[in-house]
């Protein structure tokens, strides 16, 4: 379902007391019963397929109510949550987009193509004809739901652990003091954001030098440049690279793996391919604080290269002429009254989207001072500052029988550290303290016994605990690092 080239007819069967609910909600974060049905045509509205056995799920509306948001009786857009027993193709959600923001429908499927061609783990899509109680609403984008069963798809294979945390960031939240709790918490734990915590903190500090190295131990700048990058290149303003303002940034997420370490996703990318955004000014605290880096500015201009050989490869303009043509017969149905843009107004947007793609590239090799007809390769990647060189890290750190053993390489001789808690009902409660002395550089081992409340979590279910390591080298001043373990059940 999650290729452009492909269409499915999607039938929502929503009953009389779930129609009233989305009608009279205010915030519209409920989710009703409803039944869903799909079939996929042979290519155009007049083929006939088999059509799916209905399936109980679950609707909501969604957008946002200043732009996206329709009410049912219009174009409104949806999210589908499929029960556990039920799961169409093993889906846990379904979202359609309404495209209201987009005449051309194929500013979103351009955009996630070439974040997914720079390296960006993003959302595929695909297109769905919907009907809600046999009336026709027209054509959507049927995108691929950001949640923990698209987490472990994407990253198959690299964790033996579950992800910590997926956290949606919307309208101005940003990685700043004190607006953690502001972000949505889609996946993970809602009580425990020691994770993104420290991402807030390195980000924020005023490490001087030490900037990238310290974030690198918490964030993907590598990925996360990239993503900038095409946030710039796409003209995505409502995104997270695209611009300040009282709503920015906007429209993206945050993944935190089993260590700790973020990655960011785009999303809602339909105001992409009409505003050409300047490729550096101001934006997200985490995009103005890396290009204020010599290091990260560097990585960055070497994702801005990456995008430029994306684009070379993906060919935008003729994937945006052939999903055009492929969507055509769809968006003039005579049975689809509630379409927002008429066959010109279309034809308009993608003829738009089309010469935007047509000098983006150009405006790109402008701003990278380079010739436009030289072949379109990134120069070599600049290493990451190593932490370990500088600053103490963290090798490993896990629960052996009861204990947390945590090896770490010192910068030199001094004193660790370490303070341990983790969440209970009242609030955060201690698991254990040590210090530890070392006479010289290199490699340390702490072992922290854990208390037995602590260990009584661990023997029930699994727990994670909020490490705080600090060290003190012989000579004065001093450093600190945290982060959080993942305890699994005890066998």
């Amino acid at each position: 379902m999650y290729q452009p080239q492909t269409m499915v007819e999607i039938d929502l069967d929503i009953p009389p007391a779930s129609v009233q609910a989305l009608e009279e909600e205010e915030d519209h974060g409920d989710y009703h019963p409803a039944e869903f049905s799909l079939s996929t045509p042979a290519g155009t509205p007049a083929g006939v397929e088999p059509t799916s056995t209905p399936l109980k799920i679950e609707v909501k509306l969604k957008g946002h109510f200043n732009s996206s948001f329709r009410p049912l009786t219009e174009k409104a857009a949806f999210k589908l949550k499929f029960a556990k027993t039920e799961r169409y193709l093993g889906l846990k959600k379904m979202t359609l987009n309404n495209m209201v923001e987009d005449p051309s429908m194929i500013h979103e499927t351009l955009a996630y193509a070439l974040y997914r061609a720079t390296g960006v783990p993003a959302s595929h899509t695909g297109y769905a004809y919907l009907r809600v109680n046999d009336e026709d609403y027209g054509v959507y984008l049927n995108i691929e739901t950001l949640d923990d069963l698209a987490m472990e798809k994407r990253f198959e294979g690299k964790f033996e652990e579950p992800p910590q945390h997926l956290y949606e960031g919307e309208s101005g939240h940003d990685v700043l003091p004190g607006e953690a709790p502001e972000f949505e918490v889609d996946e993970g734990e809602e009580g425990d954001l020691s994770d993104l915590d420290a991402l807030i903190a390195a980000v924020n500090s005023e490490a001087g030098p030490e900037w990238l190295p310290q974030v690198s131990t918490v964030a993907d700048l590598r990925e996360m440049t990239r993503m900038w990058a095409v946030d710039k290149y796409a003209g995505f303003w409502d995104g997270y690279a695209g611009q300040e303002g009282a709503s920015q940034p906007n429209n993206y997420y945050l993944y935190s793996d089993p260590l700790g370490v973020f990655q960011m996703f785009p999303w809602g990318t339909d105001e992409t391919w009409e505003r050409r955004l300047p490729f550096d000014g101001p934006a997200g605290v985490m995009f103005s604080r890396c290009l204020a880096d010599p290091g990260c500015a560097a990585m960055y201009r070497e994702a801005l290269f990456e995008v430029r050989q994306a684009v070379a490869g993906l060919n935008l303009d003729s994937l945006a002429a052939q999903t055009a043509a492929q969507l055509q017969p769809w968006q003039q149905q005579e049975d689809d009254s509630r379409r927002e843009y008429s066959a010109v107004e279309i034809a308009e947007g993608v003829a738009q989207t089309r010469a935007f793609i047509a000098g983006r590239r150009g405006e790109l090799a402008a701003y990278l001072g380079i010739d436009e007809s030289e072949p379109a390769a990134s120069p070599p990647l600049a290493p990451i500052p190593s932490v370990a060189a500088r600053r103490l890290s963290v090798d490993r750190s896990r629960v052996v029988n009861g204990v947390l053993v945590t090896h770490l390489d010192a910068p030199a001789g001094g004193t660790i550290a370490q303070r341990v808690k983790f969440h209970a009902p009242k609030g955060f409660v201690s698991a254990c303290a040590t210090k530890q002395a070392t006479a010289k550089p290199g490699a340390v081992t702490v072992r922290c016994p854990l208390s037995r409340a602590a260990r009584r979590h661990i023997a029930a279910r699994w727990l994670r605990l909020a490490v705080e390591t600090s060290f003190k080298p012989l000579g004065g001043g001093g450093e600190g690092l945290s982060y959080a373990v993942r305890a699994p059940r005890a066998d």
